[in-house]
């Protein structure tokens, strides 16, 4: 990894999966209170995200906004993927533990280090004993019913999580993609469309289907929505940022690694989930995990 080892990278990964669990907490407290205006929250929560990149390009880049045809039919797909991985990210977080949804949803990780290792990023050995110990991680952490208050997993919730891995995954690919093809020139405009995308496509969605709620929805989800927002906007510019300092193939897993420890922590200490001795030996291997994945390439000692 060597040549390859940022701090700066590694400081601004972890504050980006720290963030990113305050758009987990809200989404999931939004639940337990009201449950209902999915799309609505969704079309928010896109369109404060995607202020969040307007704002950071004016003080980046005050010559303005440039777009594509190509950036534009890359972000439209992009659009696509997160609006569907987003409202099916909310409906499973409404269905099931938010220890389980967070857990496996991290296993998007894999697409992007196919898609790294696909573009021919570098690996090492360790790359691939931290990946071995995030897989052996995320086995021990799953729930036994023996051991907890039965958690039930519904068709529901495993259907959702399936399909938001596919999006999230291929969101993560289509990130990387457009970074390489436009040499991160256009990473703001690129989210942009993605997000504004989202935001519209939810937002006439929620209107059809929510339309007699729609007062009861704003009134409270906008709240949560506009945290989750921030939070979610955030994330994805310290994502982009940290893309391009150091290979997918490293910074994926790692980001899985972080979210483990990170998603035990708030499931024990603010919703009361209570991690069993096979669980606490999962959140062990993560960090183990995070460790292989730091140490730099054998032929650069």
């Amino acid at each position: 990894m060597g040549e390859d080892f940022n701090i700066l990278a590694w400081l601004l990964m972890i504050a980006g999966v720290a963030i990113h669990r305050i758009e987990a907490i809200s989404i999931k407290k939004y639940n337990e209170k009201h449950g209902k205006g999915g799309f609505i929250f969704t079309a928010i929560l896109s369109f404060v995200a995607m202020l969040f990149f307007i704002v950071k390009d004016i003080i980046a880049d005050p010559s303005g906004l440039n777009f594509t045809l190509d950036l534009v039919m890359l972000g439209l797909l992009g659009g696509i993927c997160y609006a569907s991985a987003s409202y099916l990210t909310f409906v499973a977080t409404g269905c099931g533990p938010f220890v389980l949804t967070s857990l496996f949803l991290s296993y998007t990780v894999l697409v992007s280090i196919g898609y790294g290792l696909f573009i021919g990023e570098p690996a090492t050995v360790f790359t691939y004993i931290g990946i071995a110990l995030i897989l052996l991680s995320l086995f021990f952490i799953r729930a036994e019913k023996k051991e907890g208050k039965g958690v039930k997993i519904t068709l529901k919730w495993v259907l959702c999580i399936i399909a938001s891995f596919v999006g999230s995954g291929a969101l993560s690919v289509l990130m990387k993609y457009q970074q390489i093809r436009f040499n991160m020139v256009y990473d703001s405009e690129f989210m942009i469309i993605v997000l504004g995308f989202s935001a519209v496509s939810m937002f006439i969605i929620g209107i059809i289907k929510d339309r007699k709620n729609l007062g009861y929805i704003f009134r409270h989800g906008t709240p949560y929505a506009a945290i989750a927002g921030v939070a979610n906007g955030a994330t994805n510019v310290l994502n982009l940022a940290v893309n391009g300092m150091i290979p997918l193939v490293f910074a994926a897993p790692v980001r899985s690694g972080l979210k483990i420890v990170i998603s035990f922590l708030v499931s024990r200490f603010l919703f009361g989930e209570k991690l069993s001795k096979r669980q606490i030996v999962g959140v062990v291997l993560g960090m183990l995990a995070l460790i292989a994945l730091a140490i730099p390439d054998p032929a650069t000692w």
